[in-house]
C-alpha cells in the first residue's frame, strides 16, 4: 500500500512540474513493460533530453533518472521517427525471501521513438538494461512507452 501511495504522490509531483514547464515540449506518460510505471521526459533541445521513470515489477520498486541523446530519422523514413541512446542511474527496493533490500545501480537505454505530427502523442520502444550494485541485474527489460506531449 505504501508503494502505491508513493507512486501516486510521485506522479502528482511530476505532473505538476511538467505542467509548470513550457520550454522543450515536456512529455508525460505510461511505461508498459519492465519496469511498469510512469515516465516523464523533458527536452532541452531537439537532441538532448532527461527522462524519469518510476516503476514496479516482481517485488521491485525503482526510480530511474536517464540522460538521452535523440537522433532524427525523418529524412530517411517518415516525419517524427527517430532513435535514441542514453544512460543513468536508479535506486529502489527489492523484496526477496520476505526481506526488503535497498538496491541501486546504473542503467542504459536505447530505442526507437515516434512523435505523431498532428497529435500531441509520443510512442517509444526501448531496451533498458539495469545493473544493480548489490543484487542480480535486469538485462532484459523492454517496454513500450506512451506519452502525452505538452505544448504542441
Amino acid at each position: 500500500m505504501r508503494k502505491r501511495l508513493f507512486i501516486i504522490l510521485l506522479l502528482g509531483v511530476v505532473i505538476h512540474t511538467v505542467n509548470a514547464q513550457t520550454k522543450g515540449n515536456p512529455q508525460l506518460g505510461l511505461r508498459l513493460g519492465l519496469p511498469f510505471g510512469g515516465t516523464a521526459r523533458y527536452f532541452f533541445d531537439d537532441a538532448n533530453a532527461v527522462e524519469g521513470i518510476a516503476g514496479i515489477y516482481s517485488g521491485t520498486f525503482t526510480v530511474t533518472g536517464l540522460y538521452e541523446r535523440h537522433f532524427d530519422l525523418s529524412a530517411l523514413t517518415t516525419e517524427g521517427f527517430g532513435w535514441f541512446i542514453g544512460a543513468g542511474a536508479h535506486m529502489g527496493t527489492r523484496k526477496t525471501d520476505g526481506n526488503v533490500k535497498f538496491i541501486a545501480g546504473v542503467d542504459g537505454i536505447g530505442g526507437i521513438d515516434y512523435n505523431f505530427p498532428t497529435l500531441p502523442l509520443n510512442l517509444s520502444l526501448d531496451w533498458k538494461p539495469a545493473i544493480h550494485f548489490n543484487t542480480s541485474s535486469d538485462l532484459t527489460d523492454f517496454a513500450l512507452s506512451v506519452r502525452y506531449t505538452f505544448g504542441r
